[in-house]
C-alpha cells in the first residue's frame, strides 16, 4: 500500500495502523520512510500467535531497501491489551538498531499498539535510538545480560 502522509510523531504511526493490526493474534509492521518521513509503503511482515510473533531484520531491511527508504518505523500489536514492551521487544529493537546502522536506514521507533493505546519505545525511553553503532551494541549487550540474569 502506498500513501501520501508523514509519519512525524509515534501518534501519527498509531493512527496509520491501529485499523490495519488484527486484534487477536500479534502482526508485525513495518512502514518505510521517505525523506521527509512520508510513508513510501506500509506491509505486515509477520502474523504470529496470541502472544508471539518472530521477526527477523533481514525483512525488515529487505523491505526497507526494496521501497528505497531513507528509514523505517516498525510496530506491532499486543492481543492481551498491555502496551508494555516484553523483554524479547527490547531485545528485538537493539537487534534492529544495530542491523539500521550498519545499513544507514535508521529505525526511528517502534510502536506497540493495543486496545488501551500505544507505546512508543523512543518516546517512553525504554530504546535508545542512537546510530552509534558500538553503543548500540554494548546496549544490546546489557539487555541481554539483564535476561539471562532473570530480568
Amino acid at each position: 500500500m502506498s500513501v501520501q502522509y508523514e509519519i512525524v510523531t509515534a501518534e501519527r504511526a498509531y493512527l496509520a495502523l491501529r485499523d490495519l493490526m488484527s486484534s487477536d493474534v500479534e502482526e508485525f509492521w513495518c512502514l518505510a520512510l521517505g525523506p521527509r518521513k512520508e510513508v513510501l509503503g506500509t506491509k505486515m511482515l509477520f502474523r504470529g500467535t496470541v502472544n508471539s510473533c518472530l521477526a527477523h531484520p533481514r525483512d525488515v531491511f529487505r523491505f526497507a531497501v526494496s521501497m528505497n527508504a531513507t528509514a523505517v518505523l516498525i510496530a506491532h500489536n499486543h492481543p492481551s491489551g498491555g502496551t508494555i514492551p516484553s523483554m524479547e521487544d527490547l531485545r528485538f529493537t537493539r537487534q534492529l538498531v544495530t542491523a539500521s546502522s550498519m545499513m544507514d536506514i535508521p529505525l526511528v521507533d517502534h510502536v506497540i499498539v493495543a486496545s488501551q493505546g500505544f507505546t512508543s519505545l523512543r518516546k517512553e525511553g525504554w530504546v535508545r535510538f542512537e546510530q552509534d553503532l558500538s553503543v548500540a551494541i554494548r546496549s544490546w549487550e546489557a539487555i541481554d545480560e539483564m535476561s539471562s540474569r532473570g530480568h
